[in-house]
């Protein structure tokens, strides 16, 4: 062997004068050259130590070593991050943290933030929405048309409170009095006395009729003369019975005003309008005068007979006589 290879196989340092007794810790390899399998004693944390100081002073002083692991000797599991490599951080050769400092106020006036601008236009434009909403809803209660697609052209002309409404067809709708709820009670009045209503009408005929006659002394024909109440045996009255009232006194002067109206002028008087003003227990007498062109008590006689050729001379006097009509008190 030269000395080349014996001094390439001798140590370059001497252990032993370096360390001193330390070196008696440092493994031996076995027999053969081969490494015993499994991790190295406590010893190699030794060894790499002297290996260490031997190759120079570090970059850094290595922080004191720890009794306990931290979390920072556990492996980090890449999938916490997305997959991507962690790269752990030594502290040694970290940056060092740029120094606390608190944060300042801001200066000037401070700027409305963005989102109290959006809710107040936000605000601004409900408001509009609603009062856009609130008048259409307003013109369709005004428009009754709206509901049916028509248009509303205004009132129309009032109706007519004498004529009956009438449907499409012609025929007049049922009335509908009382019907709607008004909210007030609606009286509906009260049927008019019979009575009543033909005295009416024979007042009505009595004033038409008085002022077409002269009460100068001529003679007319008395068809009837009657008064409220007043029994005749001779005659029967609209009711069924002798006695006669305001309705039946109205019913026979009709009667005889549509019978003798073609052949004389038929009127209605009171017996206290001409001559001694007569009346019968206490009351005025209606009178049914036939004014024909005789102008005498013979004549009206005859047109008497003429008119009841049925009747004999004592029935007669009690269905047509002759009256002769002066003025009143005469």
């Amino acid at each position: 062997m030269s000395d080349e290879r014996q001094g390439a196989e001798r140590p370059i340092w001497n252990l032993r004068e370096l360390v001193g007794d330390l070196a008696d810790e440092i493994p031996q390899p076995p027999p053969g050259g081969t490494r015993p399998e499994g991790p190295a004693p406590a010893s190699a944390a030794t060894g790499a130590a002297i290996r260490a100081t031997s190759a120079g002073p570090p970059a850094r002083t290595a922080p004191a070593e720890r009794d306990e692991p931290s979390e920072r000797d556990e492996p980090l599991d890449p999938a916490a991050f997305g997959g991507l490599p962690v790269v752990p951080v030594d502290p040694a050769t970290a940056p060092e943290p740029a120094p606390w400092r608190p944060l300042e106020p801001p200066t000037g006036d401070p700027q409305r933030p963005a989102g109290a601008a959006l809710r107040k236009a936000a605000g601004l434009v409900l408001v509009v929405l609603l009062l856009l909403v609130g008048t259409a809803y307003g013109a369709y209660r005004m428009d009754p048309g709206a509901a049916d697609g028509s248009t509303y052209d205004g009132p129309g002309p009032s109706p007519d409170p004498y004529s009956a409404p009438v449907a499409s067809g012609g025929d007049p709708l049922p009335s509908t009095e009382g019907s709607l709820d008004t909210g007030t009670p609606t009286t509906t009045p009260a049927p008019e006395d019979p009575e009543a209503a033909a005295l009416t009408e024979l007042r009505r005929l009595h004033e038409q009729d008085l002022p077409t006659i002269s009460l100068d002394g001529r003679y007319v024909a008395q068809l009837a003369s009657k008064s409220v109440g007043i029994v005749d045996p001779e005659q029967r009255a609209a009711n069924g019975s002798h006695t006669f009232y305001a309705t039946d006194i109205l019913a026979e002067h009709q009667q005889l005003r549509t019978e003798f109206g073609g052949e004389a002028r038929v009127i209605l008087l009171l017996s206290t309008d001409y001559g001694r003003q007569q009346l019968y227990e206490g009351k005025p007498l209606w009178l049914t005068f036939a004014v024909v062109p005789a102008d005498s008590k013979d004549g009206i006689d005859a047109w008497c007979r003429a008119q009841f050729p049925q009747l004999d001379g004592t029935e007669l006097p009690n269905r047509c006589v002759p009256r002769r009509l002066r003025p009143p008190g005469t």
